[in-house]
Formats: C-alpha cells, structure tokens, sequence
C-alpha cells in the first residue's frame, strides 16, 4: 500500500512527497473498523501487532530546473515520480501507486516576459533572448538573477530580474512564436492562408476543443486542419509527443505532414500583436537597467553565493569509467528564515566557479561522512559522503583532496554538517562522540584458493569499502596489514571483512565475508583472535583469518577546553610529548596524527621533529639500529614527509616512473620468474640504463626538496655527528634511512599511493619498479649486492660508481642548516 501527495509547495520551486509505509493487512484493519476493538481482538498474541507510522517526509530539491532526491538527479518531477513509479521502489519493496490531487490548484511555474533584448556573456550559464520572449522561473539565484527556461528555445540559464516582467497569466505563452494567433478566429485564419499561398501556415487556438490548438495548413488549394493535443506541460500530434509547441512544428518543417508536403511558410502577426505580452510599461530607463546590469555580472558566480561556508576545487570518482574528475565543489547553508531557503545544507559540485546550474548535489542532512584508507583508491586524501535518504537506497559520493591541508579543511567542515550525533543529555551536549578502529590483519589460512586464485580482503563500515588490503598472487601468505579507521559514523554497528577474488579481465567477485559486531569489543582493550569465513553456502571451506582489533569509544570535549592541554603540548622543552611518546606504544599512530595536526596548524613541526629525533638518538646506543624500527618519531616524520615532498616526488621520479610503465621491455633479473632465461641480458641493461637514469635525475633534484625538510636534516646530521663522531658515514645513513627507505623507495613501488600516477601499473611494470627501488635502497645503504641473490650482483658496478655521489647528494640535501648557522 503505497500514497504519495502532491501538496501546495511552499516555494514554486519545491515539492513535498508524503510516503505512507506500513504492513497492508494492519493498516487494512485499522482502516476499516475501530482500533480499539481490533487490539481487543487480538489482546492474546498483542505481541504480534505493530502500530506503523509514516516515516518524515522525502524532501525533493530543485535546483536549477533539475530535480534531486536520495542523491539521484532527474530532469523534471514527472520523470521523478514516473521513476518511482514504475521502476524503483521509493520505499522497500513499496512504490508510488495513488496519486492524490492537492486540494487546490498548484502553479509551480512562474512565467515571466522579457521587456528587454539580451547578449549572454561568453562562458557563463546566461541566456540570450529577444524582446517578448517569454519564460518559466525556476530559481531565483539572488543578487536580481532568475534561472528559468526559455519557452520559444527551451534553453535553461539566468537572466537579470530588471529586464523581464510578469507575464498576465491569461496570456498563452506560445505567444511568443511569431506564427501562433491567439486571437484570430476560424474565417481570418483561412483568409490569410489563401493570401499566403500554397505551403503556409499558421496556428490558433482550438474552438472545439478548448485547451489545445489547430495547426492551418494551405495545400493543393485548399485549408487543412490539424488538431495539437495539449496533455499537461507536452503536445501531442500524430502519435508523437513533443516538450513544446515549436517542437511540432519544426518536426513538419522537416518531415512530411501530408505526403510530399511539409510546412514552409509561416504566417506572422503583426509587430503590434507580437508586442502583446508585454504591458504598456515604459521602459525609457533601459539604459540605466543595462548600467545596473553591467554591475551586478560582477557578482555572479560561486565566489558571490550567499550561505557559502566552504568552495575549492576536489576530485570526484566517475561511477561509469572509474577516473577521477576535477571539480569546483561549493558548501552552501541555506537560512531557513531567508527567502528561498529551507535550512537544509547541500554539497554542489560544477565545472568550474564560473557556472552556476551544478552538475550535481549531495544532501548533508540525510549524509554520513566516511573516511578512507589510502588502499581503497590507492590515492591519498580520500573520503566519502553516503546520502541515506530513502531507506532502499544509499548514494556514495567519492571524493579525494590534492593536500593534506586541503582534506583536514573539509573534513573538519563537513563533519559539522552532516547527519548530527546521537542526542544527549543536556549536561553532554557539547560533547562529540569519537569512535575509532584499529584493525590488523594478521595471517589468512585454508582460504579457497582455487575459487579465490588472487585474493585480498576489504574493509567495509555498513557496506561500505573503507580499507583493503593488497592483492596476493599464486598463494602468496598474507603479512601483517594495519588499518586505522578514524570518525567511524554513529550509525555503523558492525563492521565486514570480505574476501575477493581479483579478476584478470572481468569484475572482482566476493568469496565469503565475517562480521564483527562492535558492541562485543570491548573499549580500548586489544584483542588477537582467529575468526572464520562464511560464504556463499553453508557447507564448505572458507578460511579463517587472524586479526588484532582495538576499538575506541570516547566523547571530545570542544576545543576551547583543551586550551591547557595545547600549552602543554607546545612547551618549548616538550616534556608532555616525550610523557606521551613513552607511554603511548600502542596508540602511536592516532597519537603521531593528532600531534603532527596541532604543530603543522601552529607551524612548529620543525621544532617538534628536531626534537623528536635528538631524543631518539639519545637513547640509542647502535647506529646500525637508529630510526629502523616503527615510532612516533619515525610516524610523525612520514607524515610530514608525504605531506610536503610532492613537487620533490615528481621532479626525482615522475619521468622513470612513466618510462617504466609505457615500456615493454622488463627488468626483472630472477631467473625463476622470468619467462624466457633468454631475456636475462636485456633485462640486465635496461634495469642498469633505467637505474642511470633515475639515479641522476635524483641527484639533481636537491633544489625540490623543501627548505624546512632539508633543515630537519641537516639537525639530524648534526646530532649523530656529535654522538658518534668516529662513524665517517653515520652521517649518510641517519638521511639516508628517511629519504629513500621512507619517502623515494615507497613512492617507486606504489606510485599512484604518492599520486605520481593515476592508474595501477602493470604485472610486469610494477616488477620492474620493485627492482629499481630495491637497487636503489642497497645504493643509499652504501651496500652492495651478496651470494643469497647472486643474480643481483650485476648491478654492483653501479652501485659501487655511485657512492661517493650519492653520499655527496646526502649531504647537499642537508647542508641547509649548516649554511644558516654559518
């Protein structure tokens, strides 16, 4: 049993659905005799009765002549309703059935005539138009523009409020084609013809049928008549239907209406009867409605919005082809008290500032935010916005900052805007509630693996992909993964990990999945555990995986009361951050996030990681062991090198990078995976012209790297020099040991992680890029190749011509400090 209303619209622009959900057979009876007596009825299973109420309303927008509901655009409301009316369900398994007419006539369109002639300004949404046509408003933009459709092109756009007036609605609005008669009776209509000539036309209003129209058409000597069914806001003729009466007649222009005969000569009114829809008003201050113009066109555009808190430039994951597309993305809050507003908060995304009709938006109100793991795209700086506003269906909008700085910015606005947390106690309201999961895995055994040649696992939070981890081939072990999943929303109970199966040509399948339900983890402790897999029957094999979990549930007071804190943190001497770094093991990475966050905003991170590093190498008593292992030191140092050192990246290692990927030739030195023991030779000396290549281009890229990095180099330098000042190449390796086990060597083997590249690499080009980072490593190690791999011995000769450049190039990078102080 589904209802929907069409009620009185608030704004001509807006439109209420009122969904009526519910069991049919209860609310049959609650119909149909008195509730009382049914619940008396039924008072020994009253357990089995359920009261159903309509859920709120489903708010549709519209938004410059398009139509938005549940995250899906439609072109205009009968498209809308027709959707959900014979193709998708609006409710579960419910759809529109009964429309109920509103108890008075709605005119949701607005019509308005141009008393003025216009020229659109190049590359923006404004139209062009002519004194006397005539239009359908749709929106009003503010600042005295209007988006409408021109009823003679049927182009949407803006136009200035100051060169149009209301249109007199008895006026029909196809008055605006020079060939429609609205007053000329039956007899004058075939007087004019017989003037015209054979071929001319003209059209009229229907006397018969009153509301549609009659096309006159002189053929063969005579006056035909044709008669144009007007069927709501469309017109039918011959079967077709057509958006507007022009339409028909530009069809016959070109095609028959009666055989060998189409329409050719229009017949026109008068200029005074063309005049007819604009009034008697004067409009001697064209030139001063003109001036006015040319004023306010400053003012139109995104930048000029009211209500705007947010706009910058994001990409957006294509649904059909996958590609990320950059787009101009706008946060607007509408004032509910304001004129045309509705206090609803919407994320619209265009082509770029200059337009104005979006491409698209996404409703913040029925919108959760998600974050994502780097692995889900293998792209940095990615999130996501699901709109649940329909309960069938849920809208996933991926979007992917260029920079850190970008990403928090949105992520801290957004977070404010969307779906609101769980209400509190009056005495707890301006707590936030935080959740975050931590999550390893471990180690997966007895999966199914000749259904499941290639498998890798996700993550999802409600069904939707957070992390995932890396695809293994040929029944490779699973190593030890981690994934931190930080502002888990408040409506997420459970949390799956599913497996797949990589698909060489065709799409990803899921094998079996495990559950976890968050209410079973208990709040800050840590747990390892093996869990089985459950798959697509209930019978069979699927695999158990080993994981670690640690789930964290808290409540973030606002900022001004962590004002202490923050002094704390920021003392020159840093005690709180060495407390913090000794007791917080298990907590390294939200501790070294939140850490780098607070300095990078108060711009302090250089004094934080001087710091840091003086006191690892304090307590370290080996050189050979300095900075190897995972600490807040070394966290917070990734951090801030992947946040800074883009321009380094692509400068050091775009061009090999793309060599690699667009040649056929590979550099695989292992006979046991090359295919031909033959293609040892080429291989050898493409891997060696290969590692000239970017080896040189490395080295002459110390320019790019920044100036505040290269400091905290140079302290480092210092610092071990003064503790071991014997180690002639201490010196090389403390640098060494961050800028190519950390930064280069990472971003060769994953270069779409550190945005290098768009696409995943090939099998062999990401074989090729494994070799070339794993010389490059020996090469910064100052370590040549030994007997376990003694293929790998080839490429000793250029290890050994390039130490000394590289030690040189170590210390250039570093030198920057040294220079200041000197």
């Amino acid at each position: 049993m589904a209802e929907f209303i069409r009620g009185g619209a608030s704004l001509p622009h807006k439109e209420k659905f009122n969904i009526t959900n519910g069991c049919e057979d209860v609310l049959d009876s609650l119909l149909t005799e008195d509730f009382d007596s049914f619940v008396n009825e039924h008072e020994d299973d009253v357990t089995d009765v359920n009261v159903f109420t309509a859920p709120p309303d489903n708010l549709i927008t519209a938004v410059c002549g398009d139509f938005y509901i549940g995250g899906r655009q439609f072109d205009s409301l009968p498209d809308l309703i027709a959707y959900y009316t014979y193709r998708s369900d609006l409710l579960k398994r419910e759809r529109l059935i009964y429309p109920v007419a509103p108890p008075e006539p709605v005119n949701d369109k607005k019509r308005i005539v141009a008393i003025l002639p216009y020229t659109k300004m190049p590359d923006t949404d404004e139209l062009t138009f002519q004194k006397g046509d005539i239009f359908f408003v749709h929106n009003d933009m503010g600042d005295g523009w209007l988006w409408v459709t021109a009823h003679r092109t049927g182009e949407q756009g803006m136009i200035f409020r100051e060169l149009v007036q209301d249109l007199d609605e008895n006026i029909d609005p196809n008055t605006v084609f020079n060939w429609f008669h609205p007053n000329l009776t039956k007899s004058e209509a075939v007087d004019l013809l017989v003037k015209a000539g054979p071929g001319s036309f003209l059209v009229r209003p229907s006397d018969n049928s009153p509301g549609d129209y009659s096309l006159f058409f002189h053929i063969n000597n005579q006056i035909q008549r044709f008669r144009i069914e007007k069927r709501g806001v469309r017109y039918l003729m011959g079967g077709r239907t057509f958006e507007c009466l022009d339409a028909v007649i530009n069809r016959y222009r070109k095609e028959q209406i009666v055989e060998g005969h189409t329409l050719a000569l229009p017949v026109c009114r008068s200029t005074s009867e063309a005049d007819a829809p604009i009034k008697s008003k004067e409009v001697q201050q064209a030139e001063k409605i003109y001036t006015t113009l040319r004023e306010c066109r400053e003012q139109v555009g995104l930048k000029k919005m009211k209500g705007v808190k947010m706009q910058s430039y994001l990409y957006k994951k294509s649904d059909k082809n996958k590609k990320w597309k950059s787009l101009y993305f706008v946060l607007i809050c509408f004032d509910g008290n304001a004129a045309g507003g509705t206090g609803d908060t919407h994320l619209y995304f265009y082509d770029n500032p200059k337009r104005t009709k979006p491409k698209g938006l996404v409703d913040l109100s029925c919108a959760y935010l998600y974050l994502v793991d780097d692995s889900v795209f293998d792209r940095p700086y990615c999130f996501q916005l699901v709109e649940r506003a329909l309960p069938c269906l849920a809208t996933i909008t991926y979007l992917s900052a260029g920079s850190l700085e970008l990403y928090q910015e949105w992520i801290s606005t957004l977070r404010t805007r969307c779906i609101t947390q769980i209400s509190r106690s009056p005495k707890a309201q301006n707590l936030r509630e935080l959740r975050c999961l931590q999550l390893n895995i471990l180690d997966a055994q007895r999966l199914p693996y000749k259904i499941a040649p290639n498998p890798y696992f996700v993550i999802s939070l409600n069904q939707v992909k957070v992390a995932k981890t890396k695809v293994k081939n040929n029944g490779e072990p699973f190593s030890d993964e981690q994934f931190t999943i930080d502002d888990v929303p408040p409506d997420v109970l459970t949390f799956t990990i599913t497996l797949y199966n990589k698909g060489k040509r065709s799409k990803d399948t899921e094998i079996a999945e495990l559950t976890i339900d968050l209410n079973t983890l208990t709040n800050g402790d840590e747990s390892e555990d093996w869990f089985s897999l459950s798959g697509i029957t209930p019978i069979g094999e699927w695999g158990a995986i080993r994981l670690r979990i640690r789930y964290l549930h808290d409540l973030i007071m606002p900022i001004e009361e962590y004002s202490p804190m923050l002094q704390l943190l920021l003392d020159p001497d840093l005690e709180a951050v060495k407390t913090l770094s000794d007791v917080c093991h298990l907590d390294r990475m939200p501790l070294a996030n939140a850490l780098f966050r607070i300095f990078r905003y108060e711009q302090k991170e250089a004094d934080l990681l001087k710091s840091l590093n003086e006191m690892e190498i304090d307590k370290e008593d080996e050189t050979s062991t300095l900075f190897r292992g995972a600490s807040l030191t070394t966290t917070i140092m990734d951090l801030y090198m992947k946040s800074v050192c883009t321009n380094f990246l692509q400068v050091a290692l775009k061009d090999t990078i793309y060599k690699l990927l667009e040649s056929k030739t590979s550099c695989e030195l292992n006979p046991s995976k090359m295919e031909s023991p033959d293609d040892a030779c080429s291989n050898a000396e493409f891997l060696l012209q290969i590692l000239d290549e970017v080896a040189l281009s490395i080295f002459r890229s110390v320019d790019s790297c920044p100036r505040t990095l290269r400091y905290i180099f140079g302290c480092l330098q210092r610092a071990v020099m003064n503790k071991w000042p014997h180690e002639r190449l201490v010196r090389t390796r403390v640098v060494s040991g961050f800028v190519f086990l950390r930064l280069l060597c990472p971003a060769i083997l994953n270069p779409r992680k550190f945005n290098l590249i768009s696409e995943s690499p090939s099998p062999t080009a990401s074989r090729s890029l494994i070799m070339v980072a794993k010389c490059l490593q020996n090469l910064a190690n100052l370590v040549e190749f030994g007997g376990k791999e003694p293929y790998m011995e080839v490429v000793n000769p250029f290890i050994l011509k390039n130490k000394e450049r590289m030690i040189v190039f170590l210390d250039q990078l570093s030198i920057f400090k040294i220079l200041i102080e000197i």
